[in-house]
């Protein structure tokens, strides 16, 4: 009834032309939100035919998705996360026969992040992810240069090896701002900041802000250990 009201409303107080143009951008808006709820829907039930676990409350966004899953692999997802799409997350087997990617409770990711496994990948639960961030356990390809003489070491043809591969391990309540870089082998404790454009190539202590190519500490967000670090 409102909704009549309000065309009704709109007829009575444009011209003929602008009435026009407002019936155009109705329309506009109803058939966006109708293919905006297809796409919704479509890429949803994609991702979930990916994932291995998910739990309740699941919201996600209407645009591309790549989640890729080796068989052997797992891709878990906690209650209530939030998922803005485009979004690529890859769990595979091709280094380590298993691999694990979590997510937990009530976190919310950005568009164009990316969080790639080859091990172990833990997201814990109340985390912010910012959009086009990057979160890998591998480099993707080896670090040693290799040479002619041994095709097998060179960068694009050899497999990384194992060493080369390390946990990430991300705590609760925990903020990463936009086009972050977590590196293998990182913890980054509960309650930290990652500041935007950060690379975090080492171990994030709880409750700190680190900023910065690679990474510093700048700022204790917990004011008793600052005083205790002085």
């Amino acid at each position: 009834m409102s909704k009549i009201k309000s065309l009704l409303r709109a007829y009575s107080e444009k011209s003929l032309v602008e009435f026009f143009r407002f019936l155009l951008y109705k329309e506009y808006e109803y058939r966006t939100r109708q293919i905006h709820s297809l796409k919704t829907f479509y890429n949803k039930q994609l991702f979930l035919s990916r994932v291995t676990k998910i739990g309740t409350g699941f919201h996600f966004g209407p645009r591309e998705i790549d989640i890729r899953r080796s068989n052997n692999s797992m891709i878990v997802v906690g209650n209530d996360v939030t998922i803005y799409t485009p979004i690529n997350i890859t769990a595979t087997d091709h280094i380590f026969p298993e691999s694990i990617v979590k997510i937990g409770d009530r976190t919310r990711i950005g568009s164009n992040t990316s969080i790639r496994a080859a091990k172990r990948v833990v997201i814990g639960k109340d985390c912010l992810i910012a959009q086009c961030v990057r979160i890998y356990d591998y480099n993707g390809h080896p670090l040693a240069p290799g040479n002619y003489k041994d095709m097998k070491t060179l960068r694009n043809q050899g497999r990384t090896p194992q060493q080369e591969v390390n946990d990430i391990v991300i705590g609760n309540n925990v903020w990463i701002g936009e086009n972050a870089f977590v590196q293998r082998g990182v913890t980054i404790g509960d309650g930290a900041i990652v500041s935007a454009n950060s690379v975090v190539i080492k171990d994030v202590a709880p409750n700190t802000v680190v900023f910065g190519n690679p990474a510093r500490k700048i700022l204790w967000l917990d004011d008793s250990k600052e005083s205790a670090a002085s």
